[in-house]
């Protein structure tokens, strides 16, 4: 569990509680979220409102022999505390000059509802899941209404393997605390529940139409289920947020080929290869693309390009024989193919595009 001080918003920069894995404004996952920095003010978002606590103070302050029992400070006492020699007033986020220090927070005393949550986190990192089940379900039993116990005791339960269990708790979870809806509909997506799963990001997404994270997960989740017309609308808004993002890119452009909109997929396809040129999938597809568009030449001269890049690469290789035969250039997309398979001669189906090799080469592909 992370320690007391708040944490940053890898994606929005919002200040969050270290307690929650997903941030309240943006829904980004904090899992790898960064405390906030030592020369801010740490606080916490807590319905609109941020709860001061304690920060430590330059190395140039007076030296503190107790926070609680700060003495009066005068303006010179603030200036060698903030470190200026201007003094300008602190800011109000901390103390006023001529008064006391806000009185910091006092610790709330752990009560066997909230040791037993304790314990329960510390047992399912050390991978002792029957103790975190027991525990987190002593804690979700004892304080009902606390959906950070709910949400805790739903993965243990998870690693248990009781799943639909786990997804009861996130339900009930989400309905106590609206920003675990997220968290709710990733757990159906990972249990297969995928339509539960896309109504509950539908839901999430009418309340917070501007949530990219949501969309974004949408979006895959169509992806995945085949539903392409609708993943390239939400992909699409991802994208824009996320304009750098190669690989959801990549999946916005598939969407819109496999929906149809070849033009748009090309242009989509192109921007993945303005950023990773050397991404042979997506050289691959848009070379696909450009055929079906009855643009040959360029498709062959995209390989090709590829190929002067890379030209240890047997996926172009193979690439480039499927665009040649395809553009009526039996005897190159021969050669492209023996290509192939002299540089993955233990590819599963080097053998086949050896013996496609061969048909090509006396008069198969002739019309």
């Amino acid at each position: 569990m992370r320690g007391t001080k708040a944490v940053v918003c890898p994606n929005c920069g919002a200040l969050n509680r270290p307690t929650w894995e997903f941030c309240v404004r943006c829904s980004e996952s904090l899992e790898s979220a960064a405390p906030a920095a030592a020369s801010e003010p740490t606080a916490t978002a807590v319905g609109g409102e941020l709860e001061p606590s304690a920060t430590a103070a330059p190395a140039n302050s007076i030296l503190l022999a107790g926070v609680v029992g700060l003495a009066l400070l005068s303006a010179a006492g603030w200036r060698a505390v903030a470190g200026s020699s201007s003094g300008t007033a602190p800011s109000p986020s901390f103390f006023t000059i001529g008064t006391e220090p806000q009185a910091l927070p006092t610790p709330e005393p752990r009560t066997g509802a909230a040791a037993a949550y304790e314990s329960g986190r510390r047992a399912l990192s050390a991978g002792d899941v029957a103790t975190a089940v027991a525990r987190l379900a002593e804690a979700a039993a004892a304080e009902p209404g606390n959906a950070e116990f709910k949400i805790a005791y739903s993965h243990a339960l998870w690693r248990s393997g009781d799943k639909d269990a786990a997804l009861a708790l996130t339900a009930e979870a989400a309905a106590l605390d609206p920003r675990l809806r997220i968290q709710h509909a990733r757990s159906l997506d990972v249990a297969g529940r995928s339509e539960e799963a896309a109504r509950e990001y539908a839901a999430i997404l009418e309340a917070s139409p501007g949530a990219v994270t949501v969309r974004t997960d949408l979006g895959r989740l169509q992806f995945r289920t085949g539903d392409y017309k609708a993943a390239a609308s939400n992909l699409q808004a991802a994208v824009e947020a996320r304009p750098d993002d190669p690989v959801l890119q990549q999946e916005f452009a598939y969407s819109l080929d496999q929906a149809g909109d070849r033009a748009q997929a090309a242009a989509a396809y192109s921007r993945v290869l303005e950023q990773a040129p050397d991404a042979v999938i997506s050289r691959g597809l848009l070379a696909d693309n450009l055929v079906e568009q009855g643009r040959k030449d360029e498709a062959v001269a995209l390989v090709e390009e590829g190929l002067r890049r890379q030209p240890q690469a047997p996926l172009l290789q193979r690439q480039l024989g499927s665009v040649l035969e395809r553009s009526g250039r039996p005897s190159d997309a021969a050669a492209a193919y023996r290509a192939y398979a002299a540089l993955a001669p233990n590819a599963p189906d080097a053998q086949q595009i050896l013996a496609r090799a061969a048909w090509l080469e006396t008069g198969g592909g002739r019309r």
